[in-house]
């Protein structure tokens, strides 16, 4: 658990710091946006490796567990991803040894920083994975939905660590990190992440899969795909209800996640000269604070709400859209960085049932659907047994004995057949389950990507008109599409009601 929230270390610099530290290298909004974009599109992360990676760890058989490999392998990766993020520039002078050729210098840093969020990204969503499968996996049943609430809680905890990290001048208090804030920033979350990697592998007990527990098949390779494939169409329709509304709420957090710390730098830089980008992106960060102790708070307080019915899920969830949308198109009228630091305060609200509820749906849901089907099963074998004592009573002859019995033992043999292939074909593993969910998770970023770059390049175009000056860190584009996410966040609160509630109390 500990590693599942740690890991929103990475994410914090990749999401908060990313989008301004590229502007910094002189990357246009609109290529900036496409990154976004490229990122998903070229690692295949965003379509099948997240599903891959719950697929393959279902049927890892190694001594360390089905899910410890993978997080192994994959945090090392983020490690590594991280410092090449925070050093680029450093890494493109040494790789071209022309300092005097900066523009040459600065276009290989730009490819530096970019690669590196791509492959970051894939490695972070290959993590996260086996650790969101690790909740199904370790906890029991009855402690599903407290698991969930409290790794939300300590994920909110790490957002505000991150965030505080962020707005210290690190370079100032701790120079040995760096002489960047962003490379200063980058080794503090390596430092963090990989302690995190630590503790989990050594302190969480996983069961290894036997080898005699896999059914073993002449799958052709391609069938991985095919089970994906499956589980998209075959998905319980509580979870695909679930995922029609998570679709639309990360059409609206993306814009947020990825862009919030700009806009809050651009309204401080209208007051300030924009000479470096740390003094705005800290301002960002400290608004986004003030966002993660709000989330803290809440998603300690939300979960005894509902525990002692006074809200249920579905009610929470869908409040959670509703005061994002208000907060996003309440950007009309916010004008200061005091006025953006409350706004981005209330969406902390929102942020803590995001991280909590679905998945916490998602486990309920799953395990309702498994008692469903062993009570199914148990009925029809309850039927096949009758049937038996029926056909060994009904024979008057010999040689009918021996027609019916044959007959009715083929036909049993069929049915049986048929069900044990039906029961196989009906079973999802978690880690596929929520492999799926991720696709409506992420699928939304391609959208967000193209769509903002459309926003930004009409935003430049009318500046351009109305001012001969260059003017590309207006503020202008950037509210717009945190508006765009607002209007998308009001189509999940309508499909939010159609999502299936748990009652609680009656688990209980």
């Amino acid at each position: 658990m500990l590693k599942n929230v740690i890991s929103i270390i990475p994410g914090t610099v990749e999401l908060s710091y990313g989008t301004p530290y590229l502007l910094s290298l002189n990357l246009s909004k609109e290529l900036t946006a496409l990154v976004w974009l490229a990122g998903p599109l070229s690692e295949a992360d965003t379509l099948l490796g997240h599903e891959l990676i719950g697929a393959w760890s279902d049927k890892c058989t190694s001594k360390l567990g089905r899910r410890r490999p993978f997080i192994i392998i994959g945090s090392v990766l983020v490690c590594i991803s991280l410092f090449c993020v925070g050093y680029a520039k450093e890494i493109s002078r040494l790789l071209t040894s022309d300092e005097d050729n900066e523009a040459r210098n600065n276009k290989l840093a730009i490819a530096i920083a970019v690669s590196s969020f791509y492959f970051l990204d894939f490695c972070l969503n290959a993590v996260q994975a086996c650790c969101r499968s690790l909740f199904l996996d370790v906890f029991p049943i009855s402690q599903q939905d407290t698991a969930n609430a409290f790794g939300s809680n300590l994920g909110n905890l790490t957002n505000v660590f991150g965030y505080f990290i962020g707005y210290l001048d690190l370079v100032k208090y701790l120079p040995m990190l760096g002489n960047s804030q962003m490379g200063a920033l980058c080794i503090a979350g390596i430092l963090v992440f990989a302690l995190s990697m630590t503790v989990t592998c050594l302190s969480v007990q996983e069961i290894p899969l036997s080898a005699d527990a896999i059914v073993k098949t002449d799958e052709p390779w391609y069938q991985v795909f095919v089970y994906i494939w499956y589980a998209l169409r075959r998905l319980p329709p509580s979870v695909q209800k679930l995922c029609n509304a998570q679709f639309f709420a990360w059409m609206g957090w993306f814009p947020f996640l990825f862009y919030s710390t700009t806009w809050v730098s651009e309204i401080y830089f209208e007051a300030h000269q924009p000479e470096r980008w740390d003094e705005g992106t800290r301002a960002g960060s400290f608004a986004l604070l003030m966002y993660a102790i709000v989330s803290a708070v809440a998603g300690t307080i939300l979960p005894m709400l509902t525990n002692h019915g006074f809200l249920s899920l579905k009610n929470t969830y869908t409040l959670s859209h509703t005061v994002f949308a208000t907060a996003m198109l309440l950007t009309f009228f916010i004008h200061s960085v005091v006025g953006a630091t409350l706004l981005l305060g209330l969406v902390g609200v929102s942020w803590a049932t995001t991280m909590w509820i679905p998945f916490a749906l998602i486990g309920e849901y799953l395990v309702i659907e498994q008692q469903r089907k062993s009570q199914h099963l148990l009925q029809q074998r309850s039927s096949y047994a009758a049937m038996d004592g029926e056909t060994s009573s009904s024979s008057s002859s010999p040689s009918s004995v021996v027609s019916s019995s044959s007959r009715t033992r083929v036909e049993e043999d069929e049915e049986r057949g048929q069900l044990l292939v039906a029961a196989v074909d009906d079973t999802m593993d978690a880690g596929m389950v929520l492999g799926v969910h991720n696709m409506y998770v992420v699928f939304p970023q391609f959208a967000v990507a193209i769509i903002a770059a459309l926003i930004f390049s009409v935003a430049n175009a009318v500046q351009q008109t109305e001012s001969p000056v260059d003017d590309e860190r207006g503020n202008w584009g950037v509210p717009w599409v945190l508006r765009f996410g607002g209007m998308m966040a009001i189509m999940a609160i309508v499909l939010s009601r159609r999502v299936v509630d748990v009652d609680l109390n009656n688990k209980r």
